[in-house]
């Protein structure tokens, strides 16, 4: 399942000179058991001098013959930024250096227990086919936050970005997968176009 802008596009050369929405889009990278994969879109917005929100929003793409859920998420942001988990609300709750072994501690993230590994029923999470929009209210200095974007919540610096918690497959098995940027939608079918008309006017 692909995400789709939500700014309408006002024409091909003003789309190809830059994005209709500044959202950034991932998807699955390195899986620890291959059994887990997700599409991924996050998007950042200035509330205030020294707030934002940040919206991520999953969808559990992982094989609907081995069932699973998603129940955890967590990322990497740049120095000098808070999150607080604004919604949803009920079931999930914020994790802060979550442990996402094997491919490192997370700064920041939500999962539907307190802790990062889970308990209980994972039946709370993303269910395959299901998608979930999570929103986190962002705190920074005035100078810092001036300064942020999408990928300053998608922060690879010093590894890796962002990674998934899987639990309940039908196999009794669970999974940990690290997210990977992709291009936008519809991105590879606009520069096509433009190769075309940039053809046609050489002829």
């Amino acid at each position: 399942m692909y995400f789709y802008p939500r700014v309408a596009m006002v024409g091909l050369g003003a789309t190809l000179a830059g994005p209709a929405s500044a959202a950034i889009y991932f998807s699955t990278g390195t899986s620890h058991a291959g059994l887990g994969s997700f599409d991924g879109v996050m998007e950042f917005t200035a509330t205030g001098a020294t707030t934002g929100e940040l919206t991520v929003e999953l969808t559990n793409t992982s094989s609907a013959a081995n069932s699973g859920w998603l129940t955890a998420f967590a990322f990497n942001v740049v120095d000098g930024v808070t999150l607080a988990l604004a919604s949803p609300g009920s079931g999930w709750n914020l994790l802060v250096d979550a442990s996402g072994s094997p491919f490192g501690i997370f700064d920041f993230g939500a999962s539907t227990s307190t802790t990062w590994e889970g308990g209980g029923s994972p039946s709370n999470g993303i269910a395959v086919g299901s998608s979930l929009t999570t929103v986190f209210s962002v705190t920074a200095s005035a100078s810092l936050l001036a300064t942020l974007t999408e990928s300053s919540f998608f922060d690879g610096a010093g590894g890796h970005a962002f990674v998934a918690r899987f639990r309940g497959f039908a196999d009794g098995n669970s999974d940990k997968v690290t997210g990977v940027l992709v291009p936008a939608p519809g991105a590879f079918a606009l520069l096509g176009l433009a190769g075309l008309a940039g053809t046609r006017r050489r002829r």
